[in-house]
């Protein structure tokens, strides 16, 4: 459930934070008691730095070549020499030896690659292979004679599944006389190919965005090497973009959107693009999670709202409700009884030529089709509603609420402003604002050109590359510290209002670059505040703890509010809107502020 998934977050990330939180400002003391003149922004800059540093490494360099706890070693190891080094310098000699031994034992057991597969026994069983990739990490595990495929601990194939392979094929493939070209997005794993050779088909195409996958796929097995099959690892959002008249029939073989990622490929726009990519008559098949015995509210809804999102590209449509139901879309003639249009292909089945009609039942397909009835608002590439439903919907299942969290949050909130300078306020909502900004970045980038790992981690370093040229350079303008925090605010709000504008307005795809200049300026405005506002409120207060706190906890809400609630409840324009409103109270608390002291 939520809670206990919270609890265990707070267990393992808490003693993180509280320590990082205390060690900044301590090490900024301990450099002025030392004599060293070590202020505020120079205490952001070096913190800056090491955040440029380790992002580069992590996002583009050692997540292509190393596993998790490798990585650990690697960014722990300049900590744990400064560490030994001090131990060293003070005479602890005792401490140091013990040190010793734990800092030699802790990079160990994290580079060595057994004890890092015994650590995932527990979750995943027998392993018989694993691996990371850029894109999660890919387990296959071991029960009997059966092998289970996991990406990123959900299951994706399993030996026993031949009722999923049977249906998600032969649902859309028998409404065609002849089989042709085909388009598999996702799903390849397992009977599917073995299933869409009974029709015959002369090409088909297999996108699966992740190579390791498919790579592991080939070696044991679970992908035939047949001679109409043709593997693509891209974005498959981009692979159906790009085509236009070629296929017989796009199968989609999608978990239900609960991540932003996912969202793409059941949205309006998508659909759109799939219709377009389809032959005349050609079919476009997609399914959805439910419960075959009875359709509560939500899940009417979430399957309203697929329905009503693909139907205007589409003259005809049936739902087929199996262990998932399946959306069939297609502008020739469609039936709904699978058997007997198997029986004149002469396809035989496992599942559906003995088991369809006891399962799929007229009274389930009233069903399903009362539930669809309702006219729901389309699921939209920049106003994502199905996901809104599908947390929902999770939190239904695990028979919990949000609503005691963010109550708790908003007090914890309120209760911080109660004691927060005017001055941290604005850097607070510069937290929030940039956060939030960064997330927003990263969904529309995802929706324009797919998950591309490197330019999504090159979008997150350039959200932090900005910082340092920003605090140098509000560290070192000679203006009044007011008239400083005004520019940067404008300017912020500025950008803003650009980035929505486009947004709402414009059809244009900017190329990939300007997101990158994009972020690199905004974070730049962000860094340009911190030494800004400690310059105003005075080093003799030792401001770098507050400010810290401010900046790093408008920055934790800004992420929460953005991806948990802006973005799936209101959509990404009045997500921004709201990144807006944040930075123009910020600029009526620092005007008033300024106003106080004048």
């Amino acid at each position: 459930g939520f809670y206990q998934i919270l609890v265990y977050i707070l267990v393992i990330v808490a003693p993180y934070c509280l320590i990082t939180g205390f060690i900044l400002p301590c090490a900024q003391r301990t450099l002025n008691g030392h004599g060293c003149s070590f202020t505020s922004g120079d205490l952001y800059v070096t913190d800056s730095v090491g955040d440029i540093t380790g992002g580069f490494l992590f996002s583009l360099i050692l997540v292509y070549f190393l596993k998790p706890f490798a990585i650990i070693a690697i960014t722990s190891a300049m900590l744990l020499i400064v560490v030994l080094w001090l131990l060293a310098a003070y005479g602890r000699y005792w401490f140091l030896s013990a040190a010793a031994i734990a800092v030699a034992c802790f990079t160990f057991f994290c580079l060595s690659a057994g004890f890092e597969k015994q650590t995932l026994i527990p979750q995943y069983g027998d392993i018989v292979r694993y691996l990371e990739s850029p894109y999660g990490r890919i387990v296959v595990s071991q029960e009997g004679g059966q092998f289970t495929f996991w990406e990123s601990g959900n299951p994706l194939y399993s030996d026993s599944n031949i009722v999923e392979s049977e249906e998600k094929i032969h649902y859309p493939l028998s409404q065609l006389d002849k089989v042709e070209d085909v388009l598999l997005v996702s799903g390849g794993l397992g009977e599917t190919l073995k299933e869409i050779a009974k029709h015959k088909p002369g090409h088909v195409d297999y996108v699966e965005i992740d190579p390791a996958l498919t790579s592991v796929g080939q070696e044991m097995g679970v992908i035939p090497r047949v001679p109409f099959l043709e593997i693509s690892n891209m974005d498959a959002r981009r692979f159906v973009r790009s085509r236009s008249g070629i296929y017989d029939a796009i199968i989609i073989d999608l978990p239900d959107p609960d991540t932003f990622q996912i969202n793409r490929f059941f949205t309006r726009e998508f659909f759109g693009f799939a219709g377009k990519a389809l032959k005349e008559g050609g079919i476009l098949s997609i399914s959805m999670n439910y419960s075959p015995n009875y359709i509560g509210e939500i899940r009417r809804k979430k399957l309203s709202i697929l329905y009503n999102s693909a139907r205007p590209y589409f003259v005809n449509a049936i739902l087929i409700p199996g262990r998932q139901v399946y959306f069939i879309f297609s502008n020739r003639k469609l039936s709904e009884d699978i058997p007997s249009l198997l029986k004149k292909k002469k396809i035989s089945t496992s599942y559906i030529d003995g088991y369809f009609h006891g399962d799929v039942t007229p009274e389930r397909l009233f069903q399903v089709r009362e539930a669809v009835r309702a006219s729901e608002e389309s699921n939209r590439d920049f106003k994502p509603r199905l996901m809104g439903v599908v947390f929902q919907e999770w939190f239904a299942r695990h028979d919990s609420s949000p609503a005691y969290f963010i109550a708790g949050i908003l007090v914890l909130v309120l209760t911080y402003f109660a004691f927060m300078k005017k001055e941290e306020y604005v850097l607070f909502t510069t937290g929030f604002t940039a956060m939030g900004l960064e997330m927003l970045i990263i969904f529309v980038f995802q929706v324009l050109y797919g998950y591309i790992y490197v330019q999504i981690g090159a979008i997150i370093t350039a959200s932090l590359l900005g910082l340092l040229p920003g605090a140098l350079v509000g560290k070192r303008w000679q203006r009044s510290g007011r008239l400083k925090l005004l520019v940067s605010e404008v300017a912020m709000v500025s950008l803003l209002i650009i980035f929505i504008l486009w947004l709402s307005g414009s059809e244009t795809e900017p190329p990939p670059f300007l997101f990158l200049v994009f972020c690199f300026l905004f974070s730049f405005f962000c860094g340009f505040q911190f030494p800004v506002v400690t310059e105003i409120i005075g080093e003799d207060k030792s401001p770098a703890a507050g400010c810290l706190a401010a900046d790093l906890c408008g920055a934790a809400v800004g992420t929460l509010a953005t991806g948990a609630a802006l973005i799936p409840i209101w959509g990404m324009e009045y997500g921004a809107g709201f990144l807006i409103l944040m930075k123009l109270s910020s600029m009526a608390v620092g005007f008033k502020a300024g106003r106080s002291t004048t």
